[in-house]
């Protein structure tokens, strides 16, 4: 017997909400990592729910999946001072109580003011019935990658330069030290090693059939560079250590490339007399899948770097303290 989808969509929203206000008030930063992870995994349902696969693909793999990853790989570094949410909020009790009631009370005010939002949104298509009619002309048929790499493409670059900023901003603060190559590798487990050997594969080509997939349908580079991100995270645990074995110059071009391809494509055909982040539509087309491509390999080679960043620093850090 199924549930009404009323219902299903009710349990949904308040699911979010309690898990929302645990990984807030969670008495530990493992318990507040476990509650954001499912969190994740339920706003992604939410978004399924909502008709936009595209959201909810990316929320579950970079929203529970990786960013999972890094919040349970960063809790080490909370160990030396206690595993508790003391290390954020304060010592104090009074004060880790203010601390924790101000942010569920600014967190439930932005979530009634965007409830309020929603309510006075005017009815209609909106956007939906253009967007519809120039599709022909995008070079894709699928709306939201048409909405994404053609109409608002300006947008996306600048999503992807967000990656780009938050890898400089790692370089700056810590320099290439999470880079280098290790003086000893991580301990070979068996079964990861054989998992890795079994699934990289089937995940790359997952990646690429999401590349292609978002010419049409539900998919696109981020989703590929999520999958390819998680492959390089698995071979990365199975003792691989593709990053710190690549050469400075590879990884450093990869990590930019999505970017500036995309910002010099912008440009390109102004001197035509189009404007900025405007295709001829002959080559629209083309000219997007080459974008996505770059893009896919810049976004899985970021996001495994911010991995191999961090748990080579915590690795690097645990060394130190057993010497």
């Amino acid at each position: 017997m199924s549930l009404p989808a009323g219902l299903l969509d009710g349990l949904l929203a308040l699911l979010l909400v309690i898990l929302a206000v645990r990984a807030l008030i969670a008495p530990t930063l493992y318990q507040c990592a476990v509650a954001f992870i499912s969190f994740g995994l339920t706003l992604s349902l939410a978004w399924a729910r909502l008709a936009a696969p595209d959201v909810a693909l990316a929320e579950a793999a970079i929203g529970a999946g990786l960013l999972g990853v890094l919040l349970i790989n960063s809790l080490r570094d909370f160990s030396r001072g206690g595993d508790d949410a003391s290390a954020i909020f304060g010592k104090d009790l009074p004060t880790a109580l203010f601390s924790r009631t101000v942010i569920s009370c600014g967190t439930l005010a932005f979530a009634a003011v965007l409830g309020m939002a929603m309510f006075h949104m005017p009815e209609g298509g909106g956007l939906t019935a253009l967007t519809e009619a120039s599709l022909p002309h995008s070079g894709v048929e699928h709306p939201v990658t048409a909405v994404l790499l053609n109409y608002r493409s300006y947008d996306t670059w600048l999503e992807i330069g967000v990656l780009v900023v938050a890898m400089l901003a790692i370089f700056c603060a810590g320099g290439f030290e999470g880079f280098r190559r290790p003086e000893q590798g991580p301990d070979s487990d068996p079964v990861i090693e054989s998992l890795a050997r079994l699934l990289a594969p089937l995940m790359v080509m997952v990646a690429g059939y999401l590349l292609w997939l978002g010419k049409a349908y539900p998919g696109g580079a981020f989703q590929a560079g999520v999958v390819l991100a998680a492959a390089g995270i698995i071979l990365q645990l199975a003792g691989w250590q593709i990053i710190e074995n690549l050469s400075t110059w590879a990884w450093k071009w990869g990590l930019g490339i999505g970017f500036f391809f995309f910002l010099a494509l912008a440009v390109s055909f102004m001197p035509l007399g189009l404007g900025f982040f405007e295709y001829p539509e002959a080559w629209a087309g083309p000219l997007i899948l080459v974008v996505e491509v770059l893009a896919t390999l810049s976004i899985g080679l970021t996001l495994t770097c911010f991995f191999v960043y961090f748990n080579g620093m915590g690795a690097s850090e645990s060394r130190r303290r057993t010497r």
